[in-house]
């Protein structure tokens, strides 16, 4: 795998700032739904914590600054619970399916549309390099191995490929557009294609990433894979990292990782 752009937040300031604005707009707390009797209840439980919380200093001569922090709890709490439900939410909405020949077609610019992403951390070799064509995704999609996430009008906005490596699955390739980063579309792909795998009876799962990379190797663990040791790397893995070397994408540190099938599934 090239290039993965799965899912990650976007790069630049200004890009951070459209998502957090758009965010605010949408409503910091738009999935607690609380009404008129809900926001009475959370303003009068900040008012009592910041009342206790004063009372308290003030019988043990402490600080003024405890019954603020005491009054922002209840608020920080059904941030926090707001924010996973949403999260939980639109990875819900998201719909994916086996790709169809249709498909094919767009996925090689969804494959190039992370490159601008490997552009910013001076990664042009990445990004220079061009997706494959098209007919490069149909062994896969005739085996039942390339599924697509679409939007509402189940156009692909994302891919997960996955080829058989050592007699094991191996996501091969990952994509999703930038424009679409946020709703966790990587997650929920990965997310399917290993229940495929649990269900075919693999007891593992394989691809190769970038270490240090962001929305590569860190991304990935963070999904529950692991960093699998060179020495246990099968005959065609190894084949795979030698191709990668002698392509010259070693000269930022690259690896393998592996994910258990025998356990829960992908965290999204």
């Amino acid at each position: 795998m090239k290039r993965g752009y799965a899912d990650y937040e976007p790069l630049t300031p200004g890009r951070r700032a459209v998502t957090s604005i758009d965010r605010l707009r949408r409503g910091p707390f738009r999935t607690a739904q609380l009404n008129l009797v809900g926001w009475s209840a959370l303003l009068a439980s900040c008012l009592a914590a910041w009342l206790l919380t004063r009372y308290a200093m003030q019988h043990l001569s402490g600080p003024g600054w405890p019954p603020w922090c005491a009054a922002a709890l209840p608020l920080g709490a059904v941030f926090v619970i707001d924010r996973r439900r949403d999260k939980a939410l639109r990875a819900k909405q998201i719909r994916v399916r086996l790709a169809e020949p249709t498909d094919l077609e767009a996925l090689p610019a969804i494959e190039k549309s992370g490159d601008v992403a490997f552009r910013e951390v001076g990664m042009d070799l990445v990004a220079d390099s061009e997706p494959p064509d098209q007919t490069a995704y149909l062994p896969a999609c005739a085996a039942r191995r390339l599924w697509v996430a679409c939007d509402a009008h189940d156009e692909p906005i994302g891919f997960v490929r996955v080829e058989l490596v050592d007699a094991l699955p191996h996501v091969e390739q990952v994509s999703v557009l930038p424009s679409q980063a946020g709703r966790h579309t990587g997650a929920v792909l990965l997310a399917h294609a290993a229940d495929w795998a649990r269900g075919a009876g693999y007891p593992r799962m394989t691809l190769r990433t970038f270490t240090e990379v962001p929305w590569n190797g860190p991304y990935y663990e963070r999904l529950g894979w692991r960093v699998l040791p060179e020495a246990d790397y099968g005959p065609q893995l190894q084949a795979l990292a030698e191709h990668e070397r002698a392509f010259g994408l070693t000269r930022w540190p690259r690896q393998a990782m592996v994910l258990d099938l025998t356990g829960p599934g992908v965290i999204y």
